[in-house]
Protein backbone atom coordinates (compact mmCIF):
# COMPACT_ATOMS: atom_id res chain seq x y z
CA UNK A 1 0.00 0.00 0.00
CA UNK A 2 1.46 3.43 -0.87
CA UNK A 3 0.37 7.30 -1.14
CA UNK A 4 0.76 9.55 -4.30
CA UNK A 5 1.06 12.96 -4.83
CA UNK A 6 2.05 14.62 -8.05
CA UNK A 7 3.97 17.93 -7.88
CA UNK A 8 4.96 19.42 -11.87
CA UNK A 9 7.11 16.51 -13.10
CA UNK A 10 8.05 14.59 -9.59
CA UNK A 11 6.24 12.04 -8.13
CA UNK A 12 5.70 11.74 -4.40
CA UNK A 13 4.84 7.98 -3.49
CA UNK A 14 5.97 6.94 0.27
CA UNK A 15 5.45 3.43 0.89
CA UNK A 16 2.97 3.00 3.95
CA UNK A 17 5.68 1.45 6.74
CA UNK A 18 8.59 4.18 5.70
CA UNK A 19 5.73 6.87 6.06
CA UNK A 20 4.46 5.63 9.25
CA UNK A 21 8.38 5.56 10.99
CA UNK A 22 8.62 9.19 9.48
CA UNK A 23 5.93 10.73 11.22
CA UNK A 24 6.79 9.26 14.28
CA UNK A 25 10.43 9.71 14.22
CA UNK A 26 10.43 13.14 12.72
CA UNK A 27 8.37 14.63 15.45
CA UNK A 28 10.02 12.71 18.75
CA UNK A 29 13.12 14.21 16.99
CA UNK A 30 11.87 17.77 17.38
CA UNK A 31 10.12 17.05 20.35
CA UNK A 32 13.51 16.11 22.19
CA UNK A 33 15.35 18.98 20.67
CA UNK A 34 12.62 21.49 22.18
CA UNK A 35 12.61 19.31 25.94
CA UNK A 36 16.99 20.18 25.50
CA UNK A 37 16.27 24.01 24.97
CA UNK A 38 13.59 24.00 27.64
CA UNK A 39 15.89 22.62 30.06
CA UNK A 40 18.60 24.96 28.45
CA UNK A 41 16.31 27.62 29.69
CA UNK A 42 16.35 26.27 33.41
CA UNK A 43 19.17 25.98 33.80
CA UNK A 44 19.51 29.33 32.60
CA UNK A 45 17.62 30.70 35.25
CA UNK A 46 19.07 29.03 37.79
CA UNK A 47 22.62 30.55 36.68
CA UNK A 48 20.80 33.76 37.02
CA UNK A 49 19.70 33.01 40.73
CA UNK A 50 23.46 31.73 41.66
CA UNK A 51 25.02 34.61 39.95
CA UNK A 52 22.55 37.25 41.61
CA UNK A 53 23.16 35.43 45.24
CA UNK A 54 26.98 35.63 44.72
CA UNK A 55 26.72 39.34 44.35
CA UNK A 56 24.72 39.98 47.21
CA UNK A 57 26.93 41.59 50.07
CA UNK A 58 27.86 38.61 52.71
CA UNK A 59 24.86 37.56 54.93
CA UNK A 60 25.42 37.83 58.95
CA UNK A 61 24.17 34.38 60.46
CA UNK A 62 23.71 36.07 63.64
CA UNK A 63 21.03 38.54 62.92
CA UNK A 64 19.82 36.49 59.26
CA UNK A 65 16.20 35.17 59.31
CA UNK A 66 17.41 31.93 59.25
CA UNK A 67 13.85 30.53 58.26
CA UNK A 68 14.71 31.75 54.37
CA UNK A 69 18.19 30.29 54.09
CA UNK A 70 17.28 27.48 51.64
CA UNK A 71 16.75 31.24 49.44
CA UNK A 72 20.13 32.23 49.82
CA UNK A 73 22.07 29.19 48.61
CA UNK A 74 26.08 30.35 46.95
CA UNK A 75 25.42 33.45 49.10
CA UNK A 76 28.47 34.21 50.81
CA UNK A 77 27.90 34.54 54.94
CA UNK A 78 29.43 35.49 58.07
CA UNK A 79 28.91 34.61 61.36
CA UNK A 80 31.09 35.02 64.92
CA UNK A 81 31.12 31.86 67.12
CA UNK A 82 32.95 29.02 67.90
CA UNK A 83 34.04 25.29 66.90
CA UNK A 84 32.31 22.59 68.53
CA UNK A 85 36.35 20.88 69.27
CA UNK A 86 34.76 18.18 70.49
CA UNK A 87 33.29 16.67 68.27
CA UNK A 88 34.35 16.75 64.05
CA UNK A 89 33.41 14.76 61.03
CA UNK A 90 35.38 13.05 58.19
CA UNK A 91 33.46 12.81 55.22
CA UNK A 92 34.58 10.15 53.05
CA UNK A 93 35.31 9.34 49.42
CA UNK A 94 36.39 12.83 48.62
CA UNK A 95 38.80 13.40 45.71
CA UNK A 96 41.00 16.27 44.89
CA UNK A 97 42.80 16.12 41.46
CA UNK A 98 42.18 12.08 41.38
CA UNK A 99 43.49 11.78 45.17
CA UNK A 100 41.59 9.81 47.54
CA UNK A 101 40.62 11.87 51.43
CA UNK A 102 38.07 12.99 53.24
CA UNK A 103 36.25 16.95 53.79
CA UNK A 104 36.57 17.82 57.51
CA UNK A 105 33.02 18.95 58.79
CA UNK A 106 33.65 21.06 61.85
CA UNK A 107 30.47 21.78 63.85
CA UNK A 108 29.97 25.69 64.85
CA UNK A 109 28.10 27.15 67.21
CA UNK A 110 26.77 30.80 66.69
CA UNK A 111 24.36 33.04 69.18
CA UNK A 112 21.34 34.27 66.94
CA UNK A 113 20.02 37.49 67.84
CA UNK A 114 15.94 36.29 66.59
CA UNK A 115 14.76 39.84 66.36
CA UNK A 116 10.82 39.41 65.35
CA UNK A 117 11.68 36.06 64.02
CA UNK A 118 8.94 34.36 66.01
CA UNK A 119 9.39 30.71 64.46
CA UNK A 120 12.42 30.60 65.91
CA UNK A 121 12.27 32.00 69.54
CA UNK A 122 10.48 34.13 71.26
CA UNK A 123 10.95 38.12 69.97
CA UNK A 124 14.19 39.92 70.73
CA UNK A 125 16.11 36.75 72.79
CA UNK A 126 19.56 35.19 71.76
CA UNK A 127 19.17 31.24 70.97
CA UNK A 128 22.67 29.34 69.88
CA UNK A 129 22.73 27.19 66.55
CA UNK A 130 25.08 25.47 65.19
CA UNK A 131 25.94 24.70 61.24
CA UNK A 132 28.61 22.33 59.62
CA UNK A 133 31.50 24.22 58.31
CA UNK A 134 33.46 21.98 55.21
CA UNK A 135 36.70 23.20 56.56
CA UNK A 136 38.23 21.91 53.17
CA UNK A 137 39.73 18.44 52.01
CA UNK A 138 42.85 15.87 53.70
CA UNK A 139 44.16 13.34 51.74
CA UNK A 140 43.94 9.66 52.31
CA UNK A 141 47.37 8.56 53.42
CA UNK A 142 47.50 4.96 53.39
CA UNK A 143 45.55 3.68 55.81
CA UNK A 144 42.47 4.83 57.78
CA UNK A 145 44.04 4.72 60.69
CA UNK A 146 46.23 7.28 59.85
CA UNK A 147 44.39 11.22 60.06
CA UNK A 148 45.74 14.95 59.34
CA UNK A 149 45.64 16.50 62.54
CA UNK A 150 42.55 18.77 62.07
CA UNK A 151 42.01 19.92 65.72
CA UNK A 152 40.98 23.32 66.45
CA UNK A 153 40.94 26.03 69.33
CA UNK A 154 37.80 27.19 71.48
CA UNK A 155 38.01 30.58 70.67
CA UNK A 156 35.72 32.99 69.33
CA UNK A 157 36.53 33.78 65.94
CA UNK A 158 34.52 35.27 63.11
CA UNK A 159 34.31 32.57 59.57
CA UNK A 160 33.26 33.30 56.21
CA UNK A 161 32.47 31.04 53.59
CA UNK A 162 29.66 30.22 50.83
CA UNK A 163 26.02 28.79 51.93
CA UNK A 164 25.34 25.41 50.27
CA UNK A 165 22.91 22.64 50.11
CA UNK A 166 23.91 19.66 51.94
CA UNK A 167 25.18 17.60 49.52
CA UNK A 168 23.76 14.07 48.39
CA UNK A 169 25.65 10.73 48.74
CA UNK A 170 25.05 7.24 48.54
CA UNK A 171 23.93 5.49 51.85
CA UNK A 172 25.58 2.30 52.16
CA UNK A 173 23.99 -0.76 54.64
CA UNK A 174 24.93 -2.69 56.89
CA UNK A 175 23.43 -5.60 58.57
CA UNK A 176 23.44 -6.47 62.14
CA UNK A 177 23.61 -9.26 63.78
CA UNK A 178 19.79 -9.79 63.87
CA UNK A 179 19.69 -9.57 60.53
CA UNK A 180 18.40 -5.84 60.02
CA UNK A 181 19.84 -3.34 57.61
CA UNK A 182 21.36 -0.01 59.19
CA UNK A 183 22.56 3.15 57.45
CA UNK A 184 26.42 2.55 57.65
CA UNK A 185 26.71 5.96 58.79
CA UNK A 186 29.65 6.11 61.44
CA UNK A 187 32.86 3.88 60.70
CA UNK A 188 34.95 3.11 63.79
CA UNK A 189 38.67 4.06 62.67
CA UNK A 190 41.26 2.36 64.85
CA UNK A 191 43.84 5.19 66.48
CA UNK A 192 41.60 8.12 64.88
CA UNK A 193 41.96 11.44 66.59
CA UNK A 194 39.33 12.25 69.54
CA UNK A 195 36.13 13.35 68.66
CA UNK A 196 36.90 12.79 65.25
CA UNK A 197 34.33 10.54 62.98
CA UNK A 198 34.40 8.55 59.43
CA UNK A 199 31.06 9.44 57.74
CA UNK A 200 29.65 8.23 54.61
CA UNK A 201 26.86 10.54 53.97
CA UNK A 202 25.42 14.00 55.98
CA UNK A 203 22.48 13.05 57.52
CA UNK A 204 21.69 16.02 59.48
CA UNK A 205 18.60 14.09 61.80
CA UNK A 206 21.91 11.50 62.66
CA UNK A 207 24.24 14.02 63.60
CA UNK A 208 22.23 16.15 65.45
CA UNK A 209 21.31 13.77 68.18
CA UNK A 210 24.92 12.83 68.00
CA UNK A 211 25.63 16.39 69.00
CA UNK A 212 22.78 16.83 70.68
CA UNK A 213 22.19 20.22 69.12
CA UNK A 214 20.19 20.91 66.19
CA UNK A 215 21.95 21.81 63.02
CA UNK A 216 21.10 24.42 60.39
CA UNK A 217 20.00 22.55 56.81
CA UNK A 218 22.54 24.22 54.87
CA UNK A 219 26.76 24.05 54.86
CA UNK A 220 29.15 26.26 54.77
CA UNK A 221 31.61 26.11 52.71
CA UNK A 222 34.66 28.04 54.36
CA UNK A 223 36.11 30.98 52.14
CA UNK A 224 40.06 30.41 51.64
CA UNK A 225 40.88 33.81 53.22
CA UNK A 226 39.48 32.26 56.75
CA UNK A 227 42.58 30.12 58.77
CA UNK A 228 41.56 26.44 59.94
CA UNK A 229 41.19 25.61 56.64
CA UNK A 230 42.72 23.12 54.27
CA UNK A 231 42.72 22.28 50.87
CA UNK A 232 39.57 24.38 49.07
CA UNK A 233 39.23 24.53 45.54
CA UNK A 234 35.69 24.92 45.61
CA UNK A 235 33.59 23.89 42.19
CA UNK A 236 31.14 26.54 41.13
CA UNK A 237 27.91 26.03 40.00
CA UNK A 238 28.01 24.78 36.27
CA UNK A 239 24.77 24.98 34.57
CA UNK A 240 25.14 23.31 31.60
CA UNK A 241 23.65 25.50 29.29
CA UNK A 242 25.92 25.08 25.88
CA UNK A 243 25.80 20.98 26.48
CA UNK A 244 21.21 20.82 26.75
CA UNK A 245 22.10 23.67 23.62
CA UNK A 246 24.24 21.36 22.18
CA UNK A 247 21.68 18.60 22.32
CA UNK A 248 19.52 20.17 20.78
CA UNK A 249 21.14 20.75 17.79
CA UNK A 250 21.83 17.21 17.58
CA UNK A 251 18.28 15.91 17.47
CA UNK A 252 17.07 18.81 15.48
CA UNK A 253 19.84 17.67 12.75
CA UNK A 254 19.14 14.19 13.18
CA UNK A 255 15.16 15.02 12.24
CA UNK A 256 16.28 17.17 9.58
CA UNK A 257 18.78 14.08 7.94
CA UNK A 258 15.96 11.73 8.52
CA UNK A 259 13.51 13.84 6.84
CA UNK A 260 16.28 14.48 3.64
CA UNK A 261 16.36 11.12 3.66
CA UNK A 262 12.90 10.41 3.51
CA UNK A 263 11.88 12.94 0.40
CA UNK A 264 14.46 11.71 -1.35
CA UNK A 265 14.22 8.38 -1.18
CA UNK A 266 10.33 8.81 -2.28
CA UNK A 267 10.19 11.60 -4.99
CA UNK A 268 10.96 10.38 -7.90
CA UNK A 269 10.69 12.01 -11.72
CA UNK A 270 7.89 11.01 -13.92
Amino acid sequence: MSFELQIGRYKFAPKLIPALLAIILIPTLVSLGLWQLDRADEKRVIDQGVNDAIAKPALQLNGADLIKLNKEIYRTASLIGQYDIEQQFLLDNRTHKGQPGYHVLSPFLFEHSSGNDSQLSSPNSKTTYGVLINRGWIGYQGTRDKIADVSLNKLITEIAGSIKKIPRSIVLKEKSADGSSTDLIFRTVDKQLKGVSLIQSIQLDRLGKTLNYELLPVIIELDKATKDGFVREWHPYYGSIDKHNAYALQWFAMALILLFLFLKLNIRKR
